[in-house]
């Protein structure tokens, strides 16, 4: 087992997600009011969701989140309920109280847990499981084992570096089942597992997964509000954490943009693209480079969506207009219409030397420089081991263990 101790690094994530968040507007948590409740959840119980509090005693409405949890009892019949220690007990709005609570997995190599959504196989679902270890044990250590769904290796789960993995998955079957599998580096464990069926949503890869990498929201300023955006504001339930970009500035507005037509086909939020970022005084230029880890002799594929609206109202005779450059490859060139959204991509890369990196330019006819209002990264994950058919949809061990081992990651 690995036997070392959590990281200071590990506990400041945590933190800074709390003080983050810490300053979402007491106003809008007192407008949460009886039927705001009802509503939400309403609309979380006919939307395709799946929400489940591993180690709660029971379901709940959680009113920061607006979304509705049910305990684990019925999706899985092993593992243990316990609760973080009182030292490490969060109020991080956005996630909900749902961290302080776990299943831990002593026994077994693999544990799963099976998950029915109404819509059923030939689908597409957002999957996404919370790990945060919060001392529960009191013995301080870092942990480390490996995430499944179905068959196919998911991810590496390492406490010490992020607090959830997210995944969009084909499935074949009408049963989906997220294991964890025990690796002799800790004890498996977690806090929360969600699933969304994304329906006609453009995230799509018939032929492996798809893992987020990236959902940045630009221009917002995580000291002034919440530090991420997520549902109900994103029908999706997607989480996009606020940022900026190296040299650039913060605009926004709050005219309603329409999100409802064939120009948002992933279905921004609202809210996302009220805000973007433009170039400093005197610059054209938007940049930004993403450092890959991943396993040796591995090259990863990527698709990039680019998401666009124009939020300023430009005189009469002036020009936005740019071009996009990702990894050495040049498009464009693309002008905006106001309060239009704009999504470009997905722009498909497969990434050699290291980097995912983008540059929007501003063409020479251009009078004003360039925007960008939110971005996606997405590295696809084969599956090799897909099972073919309805009976499949439970795998043998030795499916299993043959999938062991294949994996990449990007933190």
């Amino acid at each position: 087992m690995d036997g070392g101790q959590i990281p200071l690094s590990y506990i400041k994530v945590w933190v800074i997600l709390l003080l983050l968040s810490a300053t979402f507007p007491n106003s809008k948590l007192a407008a949460k009011n009886t039927a705001q409740d009802k509503k939400r959840k309403l609309a979380a119980e006919n939307s395709g969701f799946i929400s489940i509090d591993c180690g709660a005693e029971e379901d709940y409405l959680d009113r920061n989140t607006g979304i509705t949890y049910k305990t684990d009892k019925d999706f899985i019949s092993t593992g243990k309920n316990t609760v973080v220690a009182p030292a490490y007990y969060l109020t991080i709005p956005y996630f909900g109280n749902m961290v302080n609570s776990l299943r831990t997995f002593p026994e077994g190599k693999r544990n799963c847990y099976t998950l029915k959504p109404r819509q059923g196989k030939n689908q597409n679902y957002y999957v996404r499981a919370f790990f945060y270890y919060g001392n529960y044990d009191s013995k301080n250590q870092a942990q480390k084992f490996d995430l499944y769904i179905g068959v196919n290796y998911w991810e590496t789960v390492d406490v010490r570096q992020q607090p959830y993995y997210s995944i969009i998955h084909y499935s074949v079957t009408d049963t989906i089942y997220v294991c964890l599998v025990n690796t002799g580096s800790g004890v498996p464990f977690i806090n929360g597992l969600d699933l969304r069926f994304m329906n006609d949503s453009p995230y799509r890869s018939m032929n492996g997964s798809l893992l987020p990498r990236v959902h940045a929201d630009l221009g917002g300023n995580p000291t002034q509000s919440s530090s991420t955006i997520r549902y109900t504001d994103d029908v999706y339930d997607r989480i996009w954490w606020l940022g900026n970009l190296n040299d650039a500035v913060s605009i926004s507005t709050e005219t309603n943009i329409d999100i409802q037509g064939s120009d948002n086909p992933c279905r921004l939020p609202v809210e996302v693209l009220r805000t973007a970022v433009q170039p400093r005084n005197g610059l054209n230029s938007l940049s930004f480079n993403h450092t890959l880890l991943h396993i040796e002799n591995f090259t990863p594929e990527f698709l990039v969506y680019f998401h666009f609206a124009e939020i300023e109202q430009i005189a009469p005779g002036k020009l936005r207009e740019f071009t996009i450059t990702l990894n050495g490859l040049k498009y464009g060139p693309f002008t905006l219409k106001y309060l239009k959204p704009l999504t470009k991509g997905p722009y498909k890369l497969q990434v050699q030397e290291d980097q995912v990196g983008f540059s929007i330019d501003a063409t020479l006819r251009s009078d004003l420089p360039p925007i960008l209002n939110a971005f996606e990264i997405f590295e696809l994950g084969p599956l090799p081991d897909s099972p073919t058919n309805q009976a499949d949809g439970m795998f043998s061990i030795s499916i299993l263990l043959n999938a062991i081992g294949f994996g990449a990651r990007m933190l």
